[in-house]
C-alpha cells in the first residue's frame, strides 16, 4: 500500500490534480484559490507545490491530494486512491482481485435485488396499497422514486428464486443480507428476510445499494418488529452508513451544516420540502465513524430529536461524542408529539422555519431546565444544578464548561449572595462529578488515548507550535533531540514519532510524511507544517514566516509547556498535602512538602529564563 501511494505521488502534481476541481493562481512560490470547503471572499486556501501539500488558513483544513480527493467528492480513502491510482496510471498491488470480485458481486445483487422492490411497488396490487400509505403520509411520487423505495410481497422466496434466475448461487444470495436460514424445513434451507414490508434501499457515500431498512406493511402483521435491518456483511456496516448521506453530501458542504433526524421517512419528508443536507443514522446510535463522515462535510450537527423521549440517554451519547469530536450542536425544536414527517406533510415552511430557529444546545438544556423547575425553592435549584452540570460534563473543552458554569452560576445567583464562591462551589461538584466517571474508565489503553485530549488547551497549543517548528525546520529537529530531554512531554503520536525515529527519517518533513501508516496523521503533520511555514499576509497572499532564531523558540515553547506542566502538579500537590495534613500522615506531609518546593525551585528558574 505504501509503495502505492509513493508511486501514485511521484506520478501526479498537487496543483494539476487540484487544479481540476478549483481555480489555482500563482502567489510566489505557492497557488492559491478560495477555499471550495467554506464560503470565502477573499482566498485563504494555500496550495504548496515544493511539499505538494494544500491548507486552508480558513477552516483549518489540509493535506495531500489523497485528503484533498476524499473531502471534495466524499469518499472513503480506498475509494480517493483508486480515482488517482487511475489518474497516474499505476495498477494498484496488494488488493486481492477475489475480494473485489466477490464484492462487486454483491452489490450486483442488491442493485437487482432494489429493482425487483421498485417493480413490486409500482406494479403489482399489493404495491398500490403501500403507494397509497406513503402518499397518505405525505410523500410524493418523485421523493418515492428518488430514493427508490419498493416492496417485498408476502411469501418465503420471492427474491431468492428471482436473484437464482438471474444467475446468483444461493450461497452468493446470503453474503447480501437478503436472506435468513430456515430452522425448519421450508423447501429449501433459506428464505427470504423481508416479507409483505415497505422496502428503504440503504446507499454508501457513493449511491451503491449496501443494505435495506424494511418496515411492516399497513395492515400487516404488527406482532412482528415494526423495522427489520439489513445485517453486518463484507459491504454493509451500520456503524459508518447515513441514512440519505449520498443524495444529502452536496448540499451538506453548500449550507455547512446538517440535519439529523430520527428515521427514515423523515430524511426524505425533510429532501421532499427543500431541506436537502438532511440524513439519519441506520438502526443505531450516532458513531464516531459516522461523526468523521460528515465532518467532511461540516462542523455544524443540527438534531431534529424530541429531547424530552425516551431516547434522551442516547441523545446525550450523542451530543457528548460530538463535542468530543470538536463539533458545533445545535438542537430544531419540534411539537411535542410530532416528527419531521409530520410536519413536512402538515406545513413544509413551518419545518423550514423550525430548522433555520435551531438553537444552540447547551442554550435549549439551559431554557429547557429553567423552565421545567422554580430556582427559588431549595430542592427543585438543586434539580437544576444537577441536571445542568450533568449537561455541562458533556462539554469537551475546559474554556466552554467555565463559560457554561459562569451561565449557570448567574441563572441561581441570589441577591446579596458570593457569586464568584458559587461558581467556585459549582466547579468544584463538576470536578468530582467528572473524577468520579474518570476512575470508572480502568483501562490505561483508554487512558493514554485520552491523555492528549484532557491536556489543557495551553499545553496543547505549545506541543503543536514545537512540533510545527520541528517540521519547518530539520535543524530545530535535530537539535531539540540533541539538546532536550522531552521524556517529561505529555503523548502525542506525532510528536512521539518524531523523536524516536528522527535520525531515521534525517530530520526531513518529506522523509516523515512518506512513512506516516494513516492517512490522519498525513493530514495532521501537513496542516501543523504550512500553520508555521506560511501566513496570510497583509495583501492577503500567502507568505512565507521568516524566523531569526528557530532553535531558541523551539527551546522556550519547551521552557514554556514544562512550566504550564509544573503548574497542573503543584495545584495537584497542593490537594494531596492538605488531605495528608487532614489525615495526620506525617510521612506523606514530609514527602509532598519537599516535592512541592523543588517544582517551585524549577519554576522561579523557568520564570527567570522566560522573562529574561
Amino acid at each position: 500500500m505504501k509503495a502505492d501511494l509513493e508511486e501514485i505521488k511521484s506520478r501526479l502534481n498537487i496543483v494539476d490534480v487540484l487544479g481540476e476541481y478549483i481555480r489555482l493562481e500563482k502567489a510566489g512560490a505557492n497557488w492559491r484559490a478560495n477555499c471550495p470547503f467554506h464560503n470565502e471572499k477573499t482566498p485563504s486556501f494555500m496550495v504548496s507545490e515544493d511539499k505538494q501539500i494544500w491548507h486552508c488558513f480558513g477552516c483549518q483544513k489540509g493535506g495531500d491530494i489523497f485528503s484533498f480527493v476524499m473531502e471534495i467528492e466524499g469518499l472513503e480513502f480506498r475509494d480517493a486512491l483508486k480515482i488517482l491510482a487511475e489518474k497516474a496510471g499505476v495498477q494498484l498491488k496488494k488488493v486481492d482481485p477475489k475480494y473485489i470480485e466477490h464484492k462487486n458481486r454483491t452489490l450486483e445483487i442488491l442493485e437487482l435485488a432494489t429493482k425487483f422492490y421498485q417493480a413490486y411497488l409500482w406494479q403489482t396490487a399489493g404495491g398500490k396499497k403501500i403507494l397509497d400509505y406513503l402518499h397518505e403520509r405525505g410523500l410524493d411520487d418523485g421523493s418515492i422514486k428518488g430514493f427508490r423505495l419498493g416492496y417485498a410481497p408476502n411469501g418465503w422466496r420471492n427474491v431468492l428464486n428471482f436473484l437464482q434466475k438471474k444467475g446468483y448461487s444461493e450461497a452468493e444470495i446470503v453474503k447480501t443480507g437478503l436472506l435468513v436460514e430456515s430452522q425448519k424445513s421450508l423447501n429449501g434451507k433459506y428464505y427470504d428476510r423481508f416479507r409483505d414490508r415497505i422496502i428503504f434501499p440503504i446507499a454508501d457515500s457513493n449511491g451503491k445499494i449496501v443494505g435495506y431498512s424494511a418496515r411492516v406493511a399497513p395492515g400487516g402483521d404488527e406482532s412482528q418488529a415494526k423495522y427489520v435491518n439489513t445485517p453486518e456483511t463484507e459491504v454493509y456496516h451500520k456503524s459508518r452508513i447515513l441514512y440519505g448521506f449520498d443524495r444529502a453530501k452536496a448540499e451538506i458542504r453548500s449550507a455547512d451544516s446538517v440535519l439529523l433526524v430520527e428515521g427514515n421517512m423523515d430524511v426524505i419528508a425533510a429532501h421532499q420540502a427543500g431541506i436537502k443536507n438532511t440524513v439519519a443514522v441506520s438502526g443505531t446510535a450516532l458513531t464516531e465513524e459516522q461523526i468523521n463522515t460528515i465532518k467532511r462535510f461540516t462542523h455544524n450537527i443540527k438534531m431534529f430529536f424530541d429531547m424530552d423521549n425516551a431516547g434522551e440517554q442516547a441523545t446525550k451519547k450523542s451530543v457528548k461524542l460530538c463535542f468530543e469530536k470538536d463539533m458545533n450542536v445545535q438542537v430544531v425544536r419540534i411539537p411535542s408529539g410530532k416528527d419531521a414527517a409530520e410536519m413536512a406533510k402538515d406545513d413544509p415552511e413551518k419545518l423550514r422555519a423550525a430548522v433555520n430557529g435551531s438553537k444552540n444546545i447547551m442554550e435549549y438544556f439551559f431554557e429547557n431546565i429553567f423552565s421545567k423547575y422554580d430556582k427559588g425553592n431549595v430542592e427543585q435549584r438543586k434539580i437544576i444544578i444537577e441536571e445542568l452540570l450533568d449537561k455541562i460534563d458533556l462539554l469537551g473543552r475546559l474554556p466552554d464548561k467555565n463559560y457554561w458554569i459562569k451561565k449557570l452560576a448567574a441563572g441561581i445567583h441570589e441577591p446579596g449572595a458570593d457569586f464568584v464562591a458559587e461558581e467556585k462551589a459549582l466547579t468544584d461538584v463538576l470536578k468530582k462529578a467528572s473524577l468520579k466517571d474518570r476512575v470508572r474508565e480502568t483501562s490505561q489503553s483508554r487512558i493514554e488515548k485520552d491523555s492528549l485530549a484532557a491536556m489543557d488547551g495551553k499545553i496543547e497549543t505549545l506541543i503543536r507550535g514545537l512540533v510545527g517548528l520541528m517540521l519547518v525546520y530539520g535543524t530545530v529537529w535535530k537539535e531539540v533531540l540533541e539538546r532536550e530531554s522531552l521524556a517529561f512531554l505529555p503523548k502525542d503520536s506525532l510528536l512521539n514519532l518524531m523523536i524516536r525515529r528522527g535520525p531515521e527519517f534525517h530530520f526531513s518533513f518529506d522523509e516523515l510524511v512518506k512513512n506516516l501508516d494513516s492517512q490522519a496523521d498525513v493530514e495532521k503533520a501537513g496542516n501543523i507544517y504550512s500553520e508555521n511555514k506560511y501566513q496570510i499576509g497583509l495583501n492577503n497572499e500567502p507568505e512565507e514566516i521568516i524566523l531569526e532564531n528557530p532553535v531558541g523558540e523551539a527551546i522556550r515553547k519547551i521552557k514554556n509547556i514544562r512550566y504550564e506542566i509544573n503548574k497542573g502538579r503543584l495545584e495537584k500537590i497542593s490537594k494531596d498535602l492538605d488531605s495528608a495534613k487532614k489525615n495526620k500522615d506525617g510521612r506523606a506531609v514530609k514527602f509532598l512538602s519537599d516535592e512541592w518546593r523543588r517544582i517551585n525551585q524549577e519554576q522561579a528558574i523557568l520564570n527567570n529564563e522566560l522573562n529574561r
